[in-house]
């Protein structure tokens, strides 16, 4: 049997359907933050993979952490750019060639209050799915 990469392919594939999802006016997508990136944005955090498969098989359970971060008087740009990524991603088919996903399922969030400066707001969002070879 031929191990494949799974992870690149679930990190590209959650990053897409945010891109198409996710309107570009409550935020942008990100693998990566460039350091003075301005909020509002989401990225594509942590990535823990646990193998599933039996033997002979390579099944894999992907648990993406999403980071978002913005800036204003309140969380409701915040809480409002979750919620986004939550229904661009939570039940939806991802997509990559030569993976098969099951649809990701939302496990959980963290939302924080101001941070120091009174205005900077972050939250984290965690969603897991299978994936294998097509």
């Amino acid at each position: 049997m031929d191990i494949i990469d799974l992870v690149t392919p679930s990190q590209d594939a959650v990053i897409a359907r945010l891109k198409a999802d996710v309107p570009p006016e409550l935020g942008s997508v990100h693998q990566h933050v460039k350091q003075d990136t301005p909020p509002p944005f989401v990225m594509v955090g942590s990535i823990d993979i646990s193998n599933e498969g039996s033997k002979g098989s390579q099944t894999e359970l992907v648990s993406v952490e999403l980071h978002f971060v913005t800036r204003g008087s309140s969380r409701a740009p915040l809480l409002a750019l979750m919620h986004a990524a939550r229904a661009a991603l939570e039940g939806r088919e991802l997509e990559a060639d030569g993976v098969q996903f099951e649809t990701p399922n939302f496990m959980g969030s963290t939302v924080s209050n101001a941070g120091p400066d009174g205005v900077t707001y972050a939250g984290i969002s965690t969603f897991e799915f299978y994936a294998e070879p097509a």
